[in-house]
């Protein structure tokens, strides 16, 4: 043992190097050109756990704890008689004392083993798992509202951005990673970067959605770089003077491999589109029971009855292996305050669906919720559904022109009365402020119809307009009107068009030829050599229907036989419809979260929208006559003040996809198909063990400091 203690202290100086030199390197700034190094030879890595003026503090203390012992040392004093012979002995005591006091203090060498231990720990040594750098990952996260299931704890959603967070933890200094997350649109919330904390800062912001899942969006953003369409040096080796349709590729494009790892449960449409080239996808599924536990509410909607009730239909959906017995509760809102409760049982077969109807009084307008009470189940955001009982609006439209039998009889008719208030205005009514001009400007008139005459240049209506026999100011003609035009096809789907029949065998006797019609004109009907005998112009937000032939002429003689055909009503009826916003009393269409809604502003100056969450958005119209509400992420229902008007309208989920949780173990992308893959296994943190060593060695000292003293 003459060379033991000797030994120690040199083993114990090499096993403190290597954590001077790393902490040296952090300080300088080399601390992540080291952890690439360290990480492509061994697969470790560190993390300093303290500040720089911690650690420094830290480090100090190996040397206080020598100090500390030099100055413990004490020599018991003896009387000589002489120390002449003690020279030789006594210069051999000097040169020797300081190794022969290492050898009698192991309690030195065991405390300062512990600290350098401890330096260690706050160093943060990593080992990790996977090999390889210089990689290319993304984190694709879902925050649709299937991700707010609580069957996995505390929700599937918080589950995906623990094991998201995984990856960036396995990730080295030199891979780079990027998050995007999605549900029917998709955001890059970190775009290409190695800073991992900025990586992880990114993934714990991600808040849950009521959206539904649409997967491709996310999967272009992805592919950004990784499939490229365009290649920047074919761009700059392309020459100045290519000729337009001969251009060739110069320099081909290159991709960049990326590794896509992709955290849902597969609740998405599968993406039959699109190509992964250069992406890799790892497909992480949530570990939810196989069994759906869930019921959902997938259709609602109200309606008025003429005896003035009204009429509320449900439909829930089980998606469970079991029969379930629930109570559908519909109250009436004024406000967040139910002012009424009706309930109704309701019994849903497994995997099937159940119709509930409640009829109640008119509510006037305000709005119903549908809860089903009792679901208990891991999705409760599908347990609620709203709607707004559409108050019945007629149109505000105004006829201008001279007398016409065939359009008066139209608006006079009851069945227009119903749906429509008709101003009747002469063409001699376009220069008087009152009757046409003032209200013109204001938006008053939801639908203006110009026969055989036209506005003034900067008099056109805020409103959308049907020119029938006229065009509107600036729009050109041909100087030679088109004789006996014969129909030849029409736009079936459109609006207006919609449900008409036989336009075929309808004679025209005269019509005007639309020339340099404005870009996007829908051209709704059509006739022989290329005439547009009906076209869509688009004023925006207005759009200006024009028909090229009256109905009847100058002369007051019938220049079509088209009103002695059904086809003719249905037409004035589809127009007044779809351009003067009428309303009949029923629900309307569903609104899912994030459908825009496009409200009529009229003469309004300002719009405030207020969130089902009570939050408030105020929305300028300009000269626009509509704004546009986007912000509909929540679900519930929404209130927009318009004037003196108030407007609501109620966003639902309504996806029976979304609502079934049960987990997919496979997605498919183009012609791939990626199977729920094993998770990462995140990088194991090595200075647990430092520490747990460094309190053994602490017990150690204590107990041959004990043993000392006994």
């Amino acid at each position: 043992m003459r060379y033991g203690f000797p030994v120690a202290v040199a083993a114990l100086v090499l096993f403190a190097l290597p954590g001077v030199g790393v902490f040296a390197a952090d300080l300088l700034g080399y601390g992540p050109t080291l952890n690439v190094w360290l990480e492509s030879r061994v697969g470790l890595s560190h993390r300093l756990a303290l500040s720089v003026p911690a650690a420094l503090a830290l480090f100090a203390v190996p040397a206080a704890i020598v100090v500390l012992h030099l100055l413990r040392l004490r020599r018991r004093p003896l009387v000589v008689s002489s120390t002449l012979l003690w020279r030789a002995s006594t210069e051999d005591f000097h040169a020797n004392a300081l190794l022969r006091w290492l050898r009698r203090n192991v309690p030195l060498l065991l405390q300062l083993l512990a600290a350098f231990l401890l330096v260690y720990a706050v160093l943060g040594p990593r080992l990790h798992a996977a090999f390889g750098t210089g990689r290319r990952y993304v984190l694709i996260i879902d925050n649709s509202a299937s991700m707010s299931a609580i069957d996995v704890r505390p929700t599937r959603l918080e589950w995906a951005k623990a094991e998201a967070i995984k990856e960036i933890d396995a990730a080295t200094d030199d891979d780079v990673g990027m998050v995007v997350v999605f549900n029917r649109t998709a955001e890059t919330r970190q775009s290409y970067t190695s800073d991992r904390d900025q990586l992880r800062a990114a993934v714990r912001a991600i808040e849950p959605s009521a959206a539904q899942t649409r997967l491709d969006e996310a999967l272009r953003l992805a592919a950004g770089l990784a499939n490229p369409s365009r290649s920047t040096e074919n761009e700059a080796a392309r020459p100045p003077d290519a000729e337009p349709g001969k251009e060739r590729t110069y320099v081909a494009t290159e991709g960049v491999a990326a590794e896509v790892h992709l955290y849902s449960d597969g609740g998405f449409p599968a993406v039959a589109d699109f190509a992964l080239a250069n992406l890799t996808l790892n497909y992480h599924a949530p570990p939810a029971p196989a069994e759906s536990d869930n019921v959902a509410v997938v259709a609602f909607d109200a309606a008025a009855e003429a005896d003035g009730k009204l009429t509320a239909t449900a439909v829930a959906r089980n998606f469970r292996d079991t029969p379930q017995s629930l109570a559908a509760r519909l109250d009436v809102l004024d406000g967040t305050r139910a002012v009424r409760s009706y309930t109704r049982p309701v019994r849903v077969e497994p995997r099937g669906s159940a119709e509930v109807t409640f009829t109640l009084p008119d509510p006037a307008g305000l709005p119903l919720r549908l809860t089903l009470d009792g679901a208990a189940d891991a999705l409760p955001l599908d347990d609620v559904a709203w709607v707004v009982p559409a108050v019945t609006r007629k149109a505000r439209v105004a006829a201008v022109g001279p007398a016409n039998a065939v359009l008066d009889a139209f608006f006079a008719s009851p069945a227009t009365r119903k749906i429509a208030e008709v101003t009747r205005l002469t063409p001699g009514d376009l220069t008087d402020s009152e009757r046409y001009l003032t209200p013109a400007r204001e938006g008053r008139f939801d639908l203006v119809v110009f026969d055989r005459c036209a506005p003034a240049a900067g008099e056109m209506p805020r409103a959308s307009t049907l020119f029938v026999g006229a065009v509107p100011p600036g729009l050109a003609v041909g100087a030679a009107p088109v004789k006996n035009p014969r129909v030849v096809g029409w736009a079936g789907s459109h609006l207006v068009t919609r449900g008409l029949r036989g336009l075929y065998d309808i004679p025209i006797a005269e019509a005007v030829r639309l020339t340099d019609l404005p870009p996007r004109t829908e051209r709704l009907i059509e006739a022989d050599a290329n005439v547009v005998l009906l076209a869509g112009v688009p004023r925006p937000p207005f759009t200006d229907l024009v028909l090229a032939f009256p109905i009847i002429d100058e002369a007051g003689k019938w220049n079509t036989l088209w009103p002695l055909e059904p086809s003719l009503v249905l037409f004035l009826r589809n127009v007044v419809h779809a351009y003067g916003h009428v309303r009949d009393g029923t629900g309307g269409d569903a609104l899912r979260p994030g459908d825009a809604v496009t409200l009529r502003t009229g003469g309004a100056k300002r719009v405030t929208v207020t969130t089902p969450g009570g939050a408030t958005e105020a929305l300028d119209p300009a000269d626009r006559g509509e704004v546009t509400v986007t912000g509909t992420a929540e679900l519930g229902v929404y209130a927009a003040a318009v004037g003196d008007e108030r407007i609501a309208f109620a966003v639902n989920l309504y996806d029976a996809a979304e609502s079934d949780l049960t987990p997919r173990a496979a997605v498919s992308v183009g012609n791939q198909t990626a199977e729920a893959g094993e998770l990462r296994r995140p990088p194991r943190e090595l200075w647990k063990f430092a520490v747990v060593a460094a309190l053994l060695v602490v017990l150690a000292e204590w107990w041959v400091y004990a043993s000392r003293v006994r």
